[in-house]
């Protein structure tokens, strides 16, 4: 009787396990991750001025903004992340990473520096990411990019210009792929305003 019961006590326990390595396996699926990420903006702004250096400062992070969260609202003052998809890197990484590939391409810039200083810059450029997120309501979404910039001239060494960067676009469709496409947009947009406002201050900088 003894024997039975031990049998049947392991019988269960094993039953138990392959349930469980059942649920564990399946959940494993469940949480596969889509990434996303953003890219350089193909903008080449003239511009009638000697080749300068630019410091990239790291682009700082709002509260909140320092992960790889794919951040939505659907209620005021509430943030949630998307559960299956994530930006490939920190927003504030990949929105650096595409300034200064966009300044890099620009005839007036000799170098981007973006860690080890290897000459004198010019010209200290830094932003700060306020705001990326998407509100969501019922029959349609809104994508908001909201940064600020301040442009520091070395010679003489004062703070020549700061800019707000502000846009958003409306979504036909509330998922983390059209927030993704949004995004990029929203950001190629704002590249191009920072290197325009960057390049207007290189031009008149070297004037005054």
């Amino acid at each position: 009787m003894t024997f039975a019961i031990r049998f049947l006590a392991l019988a269960l326990a094993l039953a138990a396990a392959t349930l469980g390595a059942g649920c564990t396996l399946s959940a494993t699926g469940a949480q596969a991750q889509t990434t996303y990420r953003l890219l350089a903006a193909p903008v080449v702004v003239p511009a009638n001025a000697q080749p300068v250096v630019i410091r990239l400062l790291a682009v700082g992070a709002a509260p909140g903004l320092g992960g790889t969260a794919m951040l939505y609202s659907a209620q005021p003052g509430q943030i949630e992340p998307y559960r299956d998809s994530r930006w490939v890197a920190p927003p504030a990484d990949l929105i650096r990473a595409a300034i200064a590939q966009t300044l890099s391409r620009q005839s007036w810039v000799s170098a981007v520096e973006q860690a080890t200083p290897l000459a004198p810059a010019d010209w200290t450029l830094h932003c700060e990411l306020v705001r990326l997120e998407h509100d969501v309501f019922a029959d349609h979404g809104v994508v908001h990019l909201d940064m600020t910039c301040q442009l520091v001239q070395a010679i003489p060494r004062r703070v020549f210009a700061h800019w707000h960067v502000d846009a958003q676009q409306v979504l036909g469709v509330n998922d983390a792929a059209h927030y993704a496409q949004a995004a990029q947009s929203l950001l190629q947009r704002a590249v191009a305003q920072i290197v325009t406002e960057v390049a207007r201050a290189v031009v008149h900088g070297v004037a005054s």
